[in-house]
């Protein structure tokens, strides 16, 4: 099984919203135990003809509960999604809290990340968040989460982890949501059944904020 690497924020309480290349929104109050959420499903946002400037690798807008000093470990650590119905795939790749408390996403829209101070995919219980930017500069437009509105319930997402084992879940409910509305604390959960929730933005572009007015979000339970 290959290993994780430890939390490097332990005992923090940290709070975020998630902000995926041009996705940003406000940040949560601070949650007292680990948890995550993501947005429903609309059509994929529109690119725009003029470049927009390249965030930092962080993913604000994405609230966390404080990270333990070890991940829960029974599980490695999530390195592909597949969505069949979408003949999307897109690799995975853990990620933490950046500096200013927010997560972490991979700059790339064809890369997604993985909260690794959550549960990974295949865990007994806990949500696993997988988040990735809808569009970016270094993927020369939309990423493959662009289609994640596309999904309807019923459909199926695999997840593959370093080991090589796959689980497969069934997608339970896509939604569009503002970001004003989204209840982080709800996502970001290391109790409760076991599911598995992506994330990215959506709905319309706001240039006066500089990100997207939703974000998407794909919560799916294990295959039974």
């Amino acid at each position: 099984m290959s290993s994780r690497p430890p939390a490097s924020t332990a005992g923090l309480l940290l709070t975020f919203a998630l902000v995926l290349t041009a996705c940003q929104g406000p940040t949560p109050e601070p949650a007292a135990s680990a948890a995550t959420t993501a947005p429903p499903a609309s059509p994929a946002p529109e690119q725009s003809s003029s470049p927009r400037p390249e965030r930092p690798t962080r993913a604000a807008d994405v609230p966390v509960r404080p990270a333990v000093p070890e991940p829960p470990a029974d599980v490695a650590a999530p390195t592909r999604v597949d969505v069949a119905d979408l003949d999307v795939t897109i690799a995975v790749e853990p990620v933490g809290v950046a500096d200013d408390g927010q997560m972490v996403i991979p700059p790339d829209a064809n890369v997604a990340g993985w909260y690794e101070f959550g549960p990974p995919p295949g865990s007994e219980s806990g949500t696993s968040v997988i988040a990735a930017h809808v569009d970016s500069i270094a993927s020369g437009g939309l990423g493959p989460f662009a289609r994640l509105a596309d999904l309807e319930p019923g459909g199926q997402v695999s997840t593959t982890d370093a080991d090589g084992r796959t689980t497969t879940f069934d997608v339970v409910s896509v939604e569009m949501v503002a970001k004003s509305d989204i209840t982080w604390h709800d996502v970001f959960t290391r109790e409760g059944d076991p599911r598995l929730v992506l994330i990215t933005c959506g709905g319309s572009w706001d240039s006066a904020a500089a990100h997207y007015s939703d974000n998407v979000l794909v919560t799916a339970a294990p295959s039974p």
